[in-house]
């Protein structure tokens, strides 16, 4: 049974990004309850990224999912160890040269973590509120999102235009006759 992506793996980029550009016109803003529209060449201009910039993006993504990973795996082997090295790691303590009054402290603040964790459940965050809600805040300011991106973009569209300038034959024409010298 063939699929809808099956066709679409096959189109040309440009004919890609009017077909994407036609699946968000068909979303519907709660907020406005009108179709959202993006124009065929915002798609393009991504479709058309050079790789190693998405490669990088794609290596960022791998790289923190491994830590998660990690952690994650960390954290239920030894949830007490756990928390107390992130406790070290963020007071700038070293495991090995604690003092006993913090070898008391670390064992009585893992006791608070744990009460801590009860009354909150969910809720809990080993964070401070402060950079939690600094999170929060970013991820649900539009205002910010979308200054974030513009920079992002006015970024890459900069980076492109340097390297468009770059022809490969003429470096390697040039590097021919230094050779030849």
């Amino acid at each position: 049974m063939r699929k809808q992506y099956d066709d679409f793996v096959q189109l040309k980029e440009k004919d890609m990004s009017k077909y994407i550009s036609d699946m968000t016109y068909e979303y519907i803003n709660p907020e406005t309850d009108t179709p959202t529209k993006v124009p065929p060449s915002h798609y393009e201009k991504i479709l058309g990224r050079v790789r190693e910039e998405y490669m990088a993006d794609i290596t960022s993504k791998q790289f923190l999912n491994i830590m998660f990973t990690q952690l994650n795996a960390l954290k239920k082997e030894d949830e007490k160890y756990f928390y107390q090295a992130l406790l070290c790691m963020d007071m700038n303590l070293k495991p090995n040269d604690l003092r006993i009054d913090e070898q008391i402290a670390m064992t009585m603040t893992y006791d608070c973590i744990g009460r801590f964790q009860k009354e909150n459940k969910k809720n809990f965050h080993f964070l401070s509120d402060d950079i939690v809600g600094a999170f929060n805040e970013l991820k649900d300011n539009p205002e910010i999102q979308k200054d974030v991106i513009k920079a992002s973009q006015k970024y890459d569209a900069k980076v492109q235009a340097e390297t468009s300038g770059f022809n490969m034959e003429d470096y390697f024409k040039s590097n021919s006759r230094d050779m030849e010298r």
